[in-house]
């Protein structure tokens, strides 16, 4: 990233040079110049040119390219310790990936709460964290709710924080734990402890070998989703079930 930065700060160099050149030009001409000095100039703005030219092919190249997505990939995510939601033994996992302090995730938590509500038998709804490294409040808010795990009640610190991320301080956690009438000590130990992030690293694992790119990604028995909207979800998920029914039973 920092080679990226050096190289788009050259091109803003560049750009200002032409700028520069031309309306140097521009003026020139308008006091009647002589004609050397013009094209002095000329040849410099060509050179600011070749120059701006050069800069683009470095950043086309610094550009990372993405493989395309194959929704039809399975992929084998491990629920393991995971916070769950629904029947434990649904014929369909939703496993999501977010970040707590990612807009895209929390639109996308009423979607979810609809789905589990609507198959409260089918599915089961698996959180995997992923915070993400220029969201700096993500990390502090995932331990949180992992610590809050540790007495029952993740998805309701889940929902407060997704409900108000803008509250991402210790005193915000410690402040929602006392409203969830958590035992605060222990929520400040388990908090600073380090099964938080030891879980949170093992959904990191989770994140490369998903093959997971970003905030929210969501995963139907394995398959990644490509219509996240409830309607998609619902026919998606009735698809499912539907072909588990019409498979015979050995």
């Amino acid at each position: 990233m920092e080679r990226v930065s050096q190289i788009t700060s050259a091109l803003v160099v560049s750009l200002l040079g032409i700028f520069l050149c031309s309306s140097l030009l521009l003026s020139c001409k308008d006091m009647g110049t002589s004609s050397g000095s013009i094209k002095e100039l000329q040849e410099g703005q060509k050179q600011v040119l070749e120059r701006l030219k050069k800069i683009e092919d470095l950043l086309s190249k610094q550009r990372p390219t993405r493989p395309p997505i194959d929704y039809n990939k399975v992929y084998d995510i491990q629920i393991g310790n995971s916070p769950l939601r629904g029947a434990k033994d649904a014929k369909v996992t939703l496993v999501e990936f977010s970040d707590y302090q990612c807009p895209f995730s929390q639109k996308a938590q009423p979607v979810l709460k609809q789905i589990v509500d609507a198959f409260p038998k089918d599915v089961r709804h698996v959180y995997k964290n992923y915070p993400l490294p220029f969201h700096q409040k993500a990390m502090p808010a995932a331990k949180a709710c992992l610590a809050a795990k540790e007495q029952g009640k993740f998805w309701e610190m889940h929902d407060l924080i997704f409900e108000d991320s803008k509250k991402m301080e210790d005193s915000d956690f410690t402040e929602r734990a006392k409203k969830l009438g958590l035992d605060l000590k222990r929520f400040e130990e388990d908090y600073k402890g380090e099964k938080p992030q030891k879980q949170i690293d093992e959904d990191l694992n989770a994140v490369k070998s998903a093959e997971v790119t970003g905030t929210p990604t969501l995963f139907l028995n394995g398959k990644r989703l490509q219509d996240r909207s409830f309607e998609g979800m619902k026919q998606t998920i009735e698809k499912i079930l539907s072909e588990k029914e019409a498979k015979p039973t050995s």
